[in-house]
């Protein structure tokens, strides 16, 4: 499939934004500072998904196999690892080295689960510290990671049947909307079967499946995008009166329409508003960071939420400089500008 889309964008820009907003929203919510309703109408795990399918779709369709899988790998692992150790260090600090040489094998198991698949474990161990959880964002981590290994056999089965991302993405959709209902007995703890199916692409593919389909159709999407700040109109007016699978705006349980309306403006953003070089990316580090920061500063007794934009941005490019991108020296580029 030929890419149409250009690869000078502003999309690195957008992931940072979308970053600072998730770590807004949480320092907000942990440290007890009210934030203004409108910075819950435009989320960042929801656009980050989009981007996510836009982005990762487009790489296997340019470079399938061995090379997407490595580059897969050094962009998320270097970076993972690097914060599952800070997160470690975090307890230490907080729970004394008596406690590490005490509970060993508490905090090799987490640090296997953070670096795997078990991004949404935390031992009970650690609930005494801060929110309770380490790093409780990282369960996007899981969902990106099974994405991932996704993306070869959807487009396998779309060599078959051409239609295969909007079968998948009405049928992702039909478990979020319906899954909540559905699945709602406790299961392990207070946890649902809803709650642990929450953990993979069964529930937030369909937000996927729109970021593939935005690359397939790009063509004929960028002749409409000039218009996509228009769709701001009924994204107030959702966010005023919208609710439930199809209007809802707030926070992460988005409606289907109010998604696709914000999409359509970060597309705009990113293809039509003339490009802006990042020359580095936080994005990523920005993330998986933010509740580190968040939970040091419950521990220090510091309730400051531009303390914690701060420290994240900080922690963010130690990340950078330090990790992650040494580790992209080694990627092999997939989406090269044209």
């Amino acid at each position: 499939m030929k890419l149409d889309f250009p690869r000078t964008n502003n999309l690195e820009w957008l992931r940072l934004l979308f970053a600072v907003q998730v770590a807004i929203v949480h320092a907000g919510e942990h440290l007890g500072v009210p934030m203004p309703s409108i910075v819950a109408h435009f989320p960042g795990v929801p656009a980050f998904f989009f981007v996510s399918g836009f982005l990762i779709y487009a790489s296997y369709l340019n470079a399938p196999g061995k090379r997407y899988f490595q580059n897969r790998f050094l962009r998320l692992f270097p970076g993972l690892l690097f914060v599952t150790l800070g997160g470690a260090a975090l307890m230490v600090f907080a729970l004394g080295w008596d406690d590490l040489r005490a509970n060993l094998q508490v905090y090799a198991g987490w640090i296997i689960g953070q670096i795997t698949l078990g991004q949404a474990y935390n031992p009970a161990h650690f609930r005494s510290v801060g929110v309770g959880v380490v790093n409780g964002s990282l369960w996007t981590i899981t969902t990106e990671i099974i994405f991932y290994f996704s993306v070869p056999f959807i487009v396998m089965a779309e060599r078959r049947f051409r239609y295969t991302v909007a079968v998948l993405l009405a049928a992702s959709f039909a478990i979020y909307a319906a899954g909540p209902r559905m699945w709602s007995t406790p299961v392990y703890r207070e946890k649902t079967y809803f709650d642990i199916l929450a953990l993979t692409p069964l529930v937030w593919g369909w937000m996927f499946c729109f970021g593939m389909l935005a690359v397939k159709h790009f063509h004929s999407l960028s002749r409409w995008l000039k218009y996509a700040p228009l769709l701001l109109i009924p994204m107030i007016l959702m966010g005023e009166w919208g609710s439930g699978p199809l209007f809802g705006a707030v926070d992460n349980r988005l409606g289907l329409a109010y998604f696709v309306c914000y999409i359509a403006c970060a597309l705009w953003l990113a293809f039509v508003v003339p490009y802006v070089r990042l020359r580095a990316d936080f994005s990523y580090g920005a993330y998986v960071w933010h509740m580190p920061v968040v939970n040091l500063l419950l521990i220090l007794s510091l309730r400051s939420v531009p303390l914690a934009v701060a420290g994240t941005l900080a922690a963010a490019a130690f990340s950078w400089y330090l990790v992650e991108k040494p580790a992209l020296k080694l990627k092999r580029s997939t989406l090269k500008p044209v």
